[in-house]
């Protein structure tokens, strides 16, 4: 005579379900308890990485949130506001029990000054988004770019998207990778018939960069230039390989 299964196990997986629904009920009532809680309202906003934008903006678009339970902060938002800064590339938002707001800013990194048709100078990082200056005085040291933008075109956030400044951005690139030691000599770019020009800040020395061996060719310029061989004012191509043309100025 044959005898049929027990189904006795169906009343654990029973068992577990009951079980699972109340522990998330009980997580939901806890979490809506923890939501009227006044200890947990935000009494500290702590702000950190930024170099550039002023702490007390950063705080005038959060202090809204003080007094707010610190649950109820809408995290993504907060950091969509702040990202709104032209300068702030992104930012981290953390709460910390019972009542503070982290805030981690990571800036963007100024790359270039572009000089405007009116005389102005407008910082830009390496992926030529202009960026809000928080100063009259152009206190970054960078190498600037005298463009034909007007003011009205060079709004903090815009991404400018002109060729001439796509080459001077190109080569700045290979400056900061490839001969970074000669960063602190350049204090302009311009550009003629397509030519990239940059000038030595010290001599005022205009140098058409080279396309190969950047470090190399610099270090042999520096050479020569330190050993009284060009005079100020003059244009030294660097384009020819181990060679240092001087020509007359050009500008």
């Amino acid at each position: 005579m044959k005898h049929k299964k027990r189904r006795g196990n169906s009343r654990y997986y029973i068992f577990f379900a009951l079980s699972l629904m109340a522990i998330l009920a009980l997580g939901l009532g806890l979490f809506h308890f923890m939501l009227h809680l006044s200890w947990l309202e935000v009494q500290h906003i702590n702000i950190a990485g930024n170099l550039v934008v002023p702490d007390s903006l950063v705080f005038q678009t959060c202090s809204k949130h003080l007094g707010t339970n610190l649950f109820k902060v809408p995290a993504r938002e907060l950091a969509a506001e702040l990202n709104q800064f032209s300068r702030i590339k992104s930012v981290k938002v953390r709460r910390r029990i019972p009542a503070t707001i982290n805030l981690t800013i990571t800036e963007r990194k100024a790359f270039l000054y572009v000089k405007s048709f009116e005389g102005r100078l407008y910082p830009i990082d390496s992926e030529a988004i202009v960026m809000k200056s928080y100063s009259p005085i152009a206190n970054e040291d960078i190498p600037i770019f005298s463009s034909y933008y007007t003011d009205e075109q060079l709004k903090p956030g815009t991404r400018l998207k002109k060729a001439d400044l796509n080459k001077i951005i190109a080569v700045h690139k290979r400056v900061v990778h490839e001969a970074s030691d000669y960063l602190p000599i350049i204090s302009e770019y311009y550009l003629i018939d397509n030519t990239v020009y940059m000038v030595d800040a010290r001599y005022g020395t205009r140098i058409i960069p080279s396309e190969e061996n950047m470090a190399i060719q610099l270090k042999r310029y520096q050479f020569v230039q330190d050993n009284g061989n060009i005079s100020r004012n003059k244009v030294v191509d660097l384009r020819f390989e181990n060679q240092v043309v001087v020509k007359g100025a050009e500008r």
